[in-house]
């Protein structure tokens, strides 16, 4: 059971790629070097700044720069310290959080899990940038390599988990810990510690190098651990399919919220579900075992997901009660058919045109129900992310919340459970 959660920082926590290479660009500036591009700049981190210095020194001189020599040392050590001291005074220029990610933190803190950072950047850097973006109270423990260790040196995260043991007061071992990290060193350092390892491959780090050490889970950024919390706790452990999701990175809905719902059909009696956006069945999976009478059609877009649901469905021996669809179910026409339950947790962007298409299907007391409507926080506190594409998502899902708001036809209970549920019923008509 997961309970602890170490993070790294730089390219993890948060996208600091081009406040470091600006700042070593300052550097080699100050002192009569050549400026490196951003983004070879960025290639150069992960193993601390005095690695980092030294390869932009070698790049800026084309091999010539000799960090050996006496006077390489010395000139070594005079160029990282006006380095550490020119970025310790500009860390959050263009730095910002990775979409979600104050969330994450949050939700973990919600659930009783403790947090660590383990990074080999400066401590007082480390800790001024946990501080400006709000978030250094989540974290138990601050790791750097002050302490005498750095990543991949296992004891960097053996002295981390000791460090939370003695201020919580817990007994965690390898076995309750995850590392999370973006580049090789951080899976290195998990593994030689022998806990699980997440991988985040659109962070700074070298997605090759970083896939080539074999993390246990690999994520696009760390903020899509969320979807997993309630797996990981697991003291039963995640059932095939559930790893199956983790593994390939696939949302199925957040325990939490899935019990809810299944507990909402087992107290309507509802018999028939329709279900937007099958994933590979997991949800569809729960709402068939709610009751031997319940039938579920489900319908998936996505050609991958659709065999993997297929598969999934088969094996769980429900195929007879679960209908699946591989169409998109924007343009798929369902005829006259009356569900009791329509569950939409498809495209996010496309909810208002999917209830509205859908919902002549609603049976007399039925109930549309939509998932996803917190979005990790983000609609509640767009603040929360600063990436573009995501801050236009979490819009079209807050211009569905007040689509369901201001509708005459139905009414909509909000409940903050999993990622944010609502539940539309039809107005009854006074007579």
């Amino acid at each position: 059971m997961i309970s602890l959660y170490v993070f790294d920082m730089d390219g993890t926590l948060i996208d600091s790629g081009e406040d470091i290479a600006d700042c070593v660009n300052a550097t080699l500036s100050h002192f009569g070097y050549f400026n490196i591009p951003t983004q070879e700049l960025i290639s150069f981190t992960g193993d601390g700044a005095r690695a980092l210095i030294i390869r932009a020194l070698k790049s800026s001189t084309r091999g010539k720069f000799d960090e050996t020599t006496e006077s390489g040392k010395r000139k070594t050590e005079e160029i990282l310290a006006w380095y550490l001291s020119y970025y310790g005074e500009h860390p959050v220029t263009k730095t910002k959080t990775y979409a979600g990610i104050p969330e994450l933190l949050k939700v973990l803190s919600k659930k009783g899990k403790k947090c660590a950072l383990l990074t080999n950047k400066p401590e007082h850097v480390a800790r001024k940038i946990l501080d400006i973006f709000g978030i250094a109270g989540y974290f138990s423990a601050v790791v750097c390599p002050e302490s005498g260790f750095r990543k991949p040196d296992p004891r960097a995260l053996e002295m981390t988990v000791r460090k939370i043991n003695e201020s919580c007061g817990t007994k965690f071992g390898k076995e309750n810990t995850v590392m999370i990290g973006d580049s090789a060193v951080d899976i290195k350092c998990g593994k030689s510690f022998g806990c699980m390892t997440i991988a985040c491959r659109d962070g700074l780090g070298k997605r090759e190098e970083l896939l080539a050490e074999k993390p246990d889970l690999v994520f696009a950024v760390a903020s899509e651990v969320e979807k997993f919390i309630d797996l990981l706790s697991s003291e039963n452990g995640a059932t095939e399919i559930q790893k199956s999701a983790m593994e390939n990175n696939v949302p199925i809905m957040q325990d939490e919220g899935s019990d809810f719902i299944c507990d909402f059909i087992r107290k309507t009696g509802a018999r028939e579900i329709l279900e937007i956006g099958s994933a590979i069945g997991y949800s569809a999976i729960k709402f068939a075992r709610t009751a031997p009478e319940t039938r579920v059609t489900t319908i998936e877009i996505d050609d991958e997901r659709f065999e993997s649901a297929r598969k999934n469905i088969d094996a769980a021996g429900l195929s007879g009660r679960i209908e699946i669809i591989h169409a998109d179910a924007l343009e798929y026409e369902i005829g006259d058919r009356k569900f009791d339950v329509i569950f939409i947790d498809a495209a996010k962007a496309q909810y208002e045109r999917f209830f509205e298409k859908y919902k002549a299907n609603l049976s007399e007391g039925g109930a549309i129900i939509s998932d996803n409507l917190e979005f990790h926080g983000m609609v509640a506190d767009p603040s929360l992310t600063r990436n573009h594409s995501t801050l236009q998502l979490v819009k079209k899902i807050r211009r569905y919340v007040e689509f369901l708001k201001a509708n005459e036809e139905f009414t909509t209970e909000f409940i903050s459970l999993g990622d944010g549920i609502s539940i539309s019923r039809r107005r009854k008509i006074s007579s």
